[in-house]
């Protein structure tokens, strides 16, 4: 099973300008889709980006992911988890620096790798 990045934002609301910053973040336009449980998603070429606008996970190894309306996925078309784990840093970071969200940067569910709060912006510290 494939490990994927996952960024954790709150709040998830107004949902369109959500979807414009995570765009804006990715470097590319995100369009809905007709998956169950993808929103809607991009394609960076080497990676696809999808983004729920709910989710159901609970708190899980001391992260509170409930306390998180969205949730952003990261996959590597390449498996490749070094260029993964850097294209999540680098959307996490153009999020965190418009200081509208709070965030987490997690690698697979499991560990806790960057986090943000709500008005920080490029002043803000993250956790490695």
């Amino acid at each position: 099973m494939s490990e994927y990045h996952y960024v954790f934002i709150r709040p998830g609301f107004p949902r369109n300008r959500l979807v414009q910053d995570i765009s804006t973040a990715c470097g590319v336009e995100l369009t809905p889709t007709d998956n169950e449980f993808i929103d809607c998603a991009g394609n960076l070429g080497h990676a696809a980006v999808e983004v729920e606008f709910t989710h159901e996970y609970e708190d899980d190894h001391g992260m509170p992911f409930e306390r998180y309306d969205s949730l952003l996925t990261v996959r590597d078309f390449g498996a490749d988890p070094k260029r993964q784990e850097e294209t999540a840093r680098r959307i996490f970071e153009n999020l965190r620096a418009l200081g509208r969200y709070d965030l987490i940067l997690v690698r697979d569910l499991q560990e806790l790798l960057a986090s943000s709060e709500a008005g920080e912006g490029d002043g803000s510290t993250t956790h490695n």
